[in-house]
């Protein structure tokens, strides 16, 4: 095999390598983070937060307690402190997560930019939640949950890099095996690429929404996006565990294919002659 060859096929493994990481990390990161649907069924995580399940406690009670207030209830059991604590056990267990679940998802959709429309709770799920028929009476409650634009901003670029990224890594892996690489370079370059995907998995997956995007906004909701993270960490591990061991699997091979090719390889007769001449 030619140096020119060898040289291109590491080339382009490499390329690869970087882009299909940044693929790989990059979808992650979007499924985690930027995907309401899949909020919606992460809905407890998100309401482990005590500060998102305090806010929505707080809105909920005054906007009943308020409400009855003016239609003339006196019932001891509806005022808002006791309202606030039914609203907090309910958002504590799963059932009650499962009918937060549209508010959850809806608000974290606004957060970032996904959706535009407003995130309200109507009559219907505040008797569910409130525990309680004579919420019915209240109108439907809206969330004050704003766009945070640098979240906006980045779920936009994702939805463009992840396929971009992709698309490319195909191409350049491609590319790669056309230039007929040796065996053991080949190797070589697979291990390579699945422990960058690892390492930016890790990073980019979980580092990045687990503490970057909390610090770019104070707002309360911005909460959900690490509690998001760590209730995918345990896949994410898995994840990462395999694609590293698949990386020192290649090394490892790659490192037997050049020991084989080396003992292998025939002795020169000029060796050969050289030691008959010494003898």
């Amino acid at each position: 095999m030619s140096p020119v060859r060898r040289s291109l096929a590491g080339l382009l493994f490499g390329l690869a390598s970087i882009v299909g990481s940044l693929a790989l990390s990059a979808f992650w990161l979007q499924f985690t983070a930027f995907t309401p649907g899949h909020t919606r069924g992460a809905a407890s995580a998100v309401l482990e937060d005590s500060d998102i399940k305090n806010e929505i406690a707080k809105l909920i009670s005054e906007a009943v307690a308020a409400q009855l207030t003016a239609t003339g209830s006196t019932d001891p059991a509806m005022t808002a402190p006791e309202i606030q604590k039914v609203v907090l056990a309910v958002a504590s267990n799963g059932e009650g997560a499962k009918i937060l679940a549209d508010v959850v998802a809806d608000a974290h959709a606004k957060l970032i930019g996904a959706s535009d429309a407003p995130v309200e709770i109507t009559s219907e799920q505040l008797v569910q939640i409130v525990r309680n028929e004579q919420a019915s009476i209240v109108p439907t409650i809206t969330l004050d949950v704003p766009k945070v634009t640098p979240l906006s901003v980045m779920r936009e670029i994702l939805k463009w890099l992840v396929p971009i990224a992709a698309g490319l890594a195909l191409v350049l892996l491609i590319l790669g095996f056309a230039a007929h690489p040796e065996r053991a370079e080949l190797l070589r370059s697979l291990g390579l690429l699945l422990l960058g995907m690892a390492l930016l998995l890790i990073v980019i997956g979980y580092v990045v929404p687990a503490f970057v995007i909390p610090a770019l906004s104070d707002n309360v909701w911005v909460g959900a996006v690490p509690r998001l993270a760590r209730e995918s960490l345990p896949l994410l591990i898995a994840l990462a565990l395999l694609l590293i061991g698949g990386g020192l699997g290649c090394l490892a091979a790659a490192a037997a294919s050049k020991r084989r090719d080396r003992w292998s390889q025939p002795i020169r007769r000029t060796s050969y002659r050289e030691e008959r001449r010494w003898s």
